[in-house]
């Protein structure tokens, strides 16, 4: 007698595979070939599934994004996930890095618009390392030394070269290819990319089932047409901040000079700190809206530096001072007007004007259909109304702007860095406000990475945009994000006296709020990280795990560096935010405190000029 398959002595359960559970026992052993053919036709089609042709991708840029996209897919090449794509990555320089890489020998000066920014060599992190540090890699591996919480810039890039390049990961990098047209054919549902060589100058064309835009969104300075108008005829020196290039020709630059800073982000704390560093005179910083992280400053070093809420209209006479005055947003003609309820402010005597007016994304070589508008605006929904807060007994109840602006943990046409017209079309960039960049970069990796093997499934166009949309209704809600997104809301809260509580960054009020927008960043996050399977938990989307919180810790942490500082101390005449307790800032993973600079941050100096400026060469 037969001894075919009996139920139970197989790990393939007879019954789920053979698609049927109408058959019995004396069945399968008066059938068992056509069984048999039964089983291995379902077999067939499992196998046919893992086994098809894996999709080719076109990755372009192989700066953090770029290196943390093949990081993510050598990692799960290691754990033996299936269905991982081809990824064939275009970096137009000769190395990895983006705009931390070092600037290249043959164009120290930064000519050439593909350099122009790239960070400048002596430039400092305004982000703690904690908040740039990676799971599988950490500074202590790194360094093998407790370091302090502000790095150089050198010291980053090579951070990042050495957690990224492990076993093999960049070795296929196309460095020296430019990708110059990108155009998706809806009929054959393939990408045609078309690369040059800039060494041979030859050019190519490649079809590809995705495309992934890792090239960063700070590609070319941008320079305002209002801020142009109004330094026409103005004698004294213009720079953007993308030029304001190493030492010691900075030093040179602003010396005991009159400077007047247009912006009060990031750049603009920078070279104010690097400005007072090297001798300016006098640092008068244009802040339009407040924002911005010198606004958030509470001291300069010897008051060297002030945040004017103003932005300059009119040149003098002498062609040297400014007229400048505050402005608010006109929606009717959806442009910044000259507020003339508000005292005109004179600017005299302004040697240098560095504009640190941001920087604009470079995506012309992508068609209309597939190219991203991050500055696209959004409307709220019907019915929509703002919870009661803290600030509501001072402001009440406040209609929302019609048109918003974008907010802060993505784009209104991204899901998950997907392009919803079209989600073959993926942007890995960071989120438009962020504390921890690098972070949010790597999980989008493994999500978008998660996206291509099928793991994650793709939603409908539909679905995309209402999750988005309620996304950006719960930013809404939290004070300090709405009033980047809503001018209404802005205009009503720069109303307050300066003795309102919400002014004082120790009133508990303030803290709670404070803490507000980073605790639903830190829960974004970890919501993203759960669908990834990232290697790392910050818990859930409704509530953090102890990472977590750290992580908003941390982030509270480096605001406040800021924002207590205090000009009436006796630490006033240098301290900076880079001088603050360095035992506020401890590793998410290894729980290692940063220590102390070695020197106060205005003291420091590189032991030789013509060393590297990385954190071993200072004193």
């Amino acid at each position: 007698t037969p001894t075919y398959l009996k139920a139970g002595d197989s790990e393939l359960n007879f019954y789920e595979t053979s698609g049927s559970s109408s058959y019995t026992f004396s069945q399968f052993h008066l059938y068992p070939f056509r069984l048999f053919d039964n089983i291995m036709f379902k077999l067939g089609k499992k196998k046919s599934k893992s086994s098809a042709a894996p999709l080719e991708v076109a990755l372009v840029g192989c700066g953090p994004a770029g290196m943390m996209f093949l990081h993510a897919l050598n990692q799960r090449k290691k754990q033996g996930a299936e269905n991982l794509p081809n990824v064939t990555c275009y970096e137009l320089h000769a190395s990895a890095g983006g705009a931390w890489k070092d600037v290249p020998e043959d164009d120290k000066e930064r000519t050439k618009e593909d350099n122009k920014c790239i960070m400048y060599d002596d430039m400092w992190t305004n982000v703690p390392k904690e908040l740039m540090e990676f799971y599988d890699y950490t500074f202590d591996e790194h360094f093998k030394k407790p370091t302090p919480a502000f790095l150089p810039r050198k010291d980053v890039l090579e951070y990042l070269i050495a957690r990224h390049s492990v076993d093999g990961a960049l070795d296929d990098v196309k460095f020296n290819h430019e990708v110059t047209d990108v155009t998706y054919d809806e009929g054959t549902k393939k990408f045609n990319v078309t690369v040059e060589n800039v060494l041979s100058e030859e050019k190519s064309s490649q079809k590809y089932d995705r495309v992934i835009y890792a090239g960063g969104v700070q590609s070319e300075p941008e320079i305002p047409p209002d801020a142009v108008e109004v330094l026409e005829g103005y004698e004294g020196k213009v720079i953007h901040s993308s030029e304001a290039i190493e030492n010691p020709q900075f030093e040179k630059l602003v010396k005991e000079k009159n400077i007047l800073m247009i912006g009060d982000s990031s750049s603009a704390e920078d070279l104010t700190l690097r400005a007072i560093k090297h001798g300016a005179n006098k640092i008068t910083i244009a802040a339009r809206r407040g924002l911005g992280d010198c606004a958030e400053t509470g001291s300069w070093p010897d008051s060297k530096a002030e945040v004017m809420y103003a932005v300059p209209f009119k040149l003098l006479k002498d062609k040297k001072s400014f007229k400048c005055q505050c402005v608010y947003w006109s929606e009717k003609r959806q442009k910044w007007r000259r507020d003339d309820e508000e005292p005109v402010i004179k600017v005299k005597d302004v040697d240098i004007v560095i504009l640190c007016t941001g920087y604009d994304v470079d995506l012309d070589y992508f068609h209309d259909d597939i190219r991203v508008d991050l500055d696209e605006t959004w409307e709220i929904s019907k019915g929509w109304k703002m919870s009661n807060n803290s600030l509501t007994i001072t402001l009440g109840s406040i209609s929302p702007n019609k048109k918003l602006w974008v907010g802060h943990t993505l784009y209104p046409s991204l899901y998950h860095n997907l392009f919803i017209p079209n989600p073959n079309m993926i942007y890995l960039i960071e989120p438009p406000d962020t504390y921890a960049p690098l972070i949010d970069l790597d999980v989008a990796a493994w999500l978008v990475l998660s996206y291509l093997t099928g793991e994650v499934e793709v939603p409908k166009e539909k679905d995309m945009r209402k999750s988005n949309q309620k996304q950006m209704e719960s930013e809404m809600q939290i004070p300090y994000m709405r009033v980047s997104m809503d001018y209404e809301y802005f205009a009503e809260v720069d109303e307050f006296d300066e003795n309102h509580w919400s002014e004082n960054a120790a009133d508990e009020r303030s803290i709670l709020l404070e803490r507000m927008d980073k605790d639903f960043k830190a829960k974004r996050l970890a919501g993203d990280m759960k669908l990834a399977k990232y290697p790392v938990s910050f818990g859930k989307s409704d509530k953090l795990n102890a990472m977590g919180e750290k992580y908003v810790d941390l982030c509270v942490a480096i605001e406040r560096a800021r924002s207590f500082l205090n000009k009436d101390s006796k630490e006033a005449k240098w301290k900076t935010f880079r001088d603050g307790d360095p035992e506020s800032f401890a590793s998410l993973y290894t729980d290692t405190k940063a220590c102390a600079l070695p020197a106060r941050w205005l003291d420091l100096e590189v032991v030789d000029e013509n060393s590297p400026s990385k954190l071993d060469n200072f004193k």
